[in-house]
């Protein structure tokens, strides 16, 4: 005779499958409030610190600091300059490059700024800086500068998924409203503004050889 099916309790099998959905969606809530946590964190830091962009002998007595609006003209002419500069005293000096776009009257100046933060969360902040500002009398006059930014983070070798997440972050905008309030504060009303150890230098000629001077007395100061 042929045996009869045997039924399996399924007043057993329900509670087993509703207290496995209910683990996965605590620990789906647990890692969201998580992720908010961090992304909050992140928007007060960025908030209370701004840009973090250094180059050179980062534990030097002297910090040159600038304040760039990458649409400005003279921001472009001095790029050159203190380009040389930071390759001169590249083991003596610490180099900082903040931000300051100038929005009223340059268009890109603010995706400019936001590019070259996205660019900072990887490790790139110079890469897109110097690419931008070669750049600036090519994109300046095309209608959407921010095609152009995003192929110099190809460029680059940025993860541009992690980069389009960063340049629409609150965080990455915190960062660069925090430099523009910083730079307010400092007394600075054009660009570029030029600070040595944190003291304004006003309208420091575009040249090597001032800037060399600038630096070596600061050195000279310091020891």
């Amino acid at each position: 005779m042929a045996k009869k099916p045997v039924k399996k309790n399924a007043s057993k099998t329900f509670p087993i499958i509703i207290t496995a959905t209910v683990v996965v969606m605590l620990a789906l809530v647990f890692f969201a409030i998580q992720d908010k946590n961090e992304t909050k964190q992140e928007r007060t830091q960025a908030a209370k610190e701004g840009s973090s962009n250094f180059a050179g002998n980062l534990d030097s007595p002297v910090t040159l600091t600038e304040f760039v609006d990458f649409q400005c003209e003279a921001c472009y002419a001095y790029y050159p300059i203190v380009k040389e500069i930071k390759e001169k005293y590249k083991d003596r000096v610490r180099f900082q490059i903040r931000n300051f776009p100038i929005e009223s009257s340059h268009q890109f100046a603010m995706p400019a700024a936001l590019a070259a933060e996205a660019a900072a969360r990887q490790g790139k902040f110079f890469e897109m800086h110097d690419k931008i500002f070669e750049g600036q009398k090519i994109w300046e006059q095309t209608p959407n500068a921010t095609e152009t930014f995003n192929s110099y983070a190809e460029e680059i070798g940025l993860d541009m998924d992690k980069y389009r997440k960063d340049i629409d972050s609150v965080s990455v905008v915190s960062v660069v409203n925090k430099d523009l309030q910083d730079v307010q504060d400092l007394g600075g009303t054009g660009t570029p503004t030029f600070l040595l150890n944190g003291q304004k230098i006003d309208s420091p000629e575009p040249t090597v050889e001032a800037f060399s001077k600038l630096l070596e007395d600061a050195l000279a100061q310091a020891q």
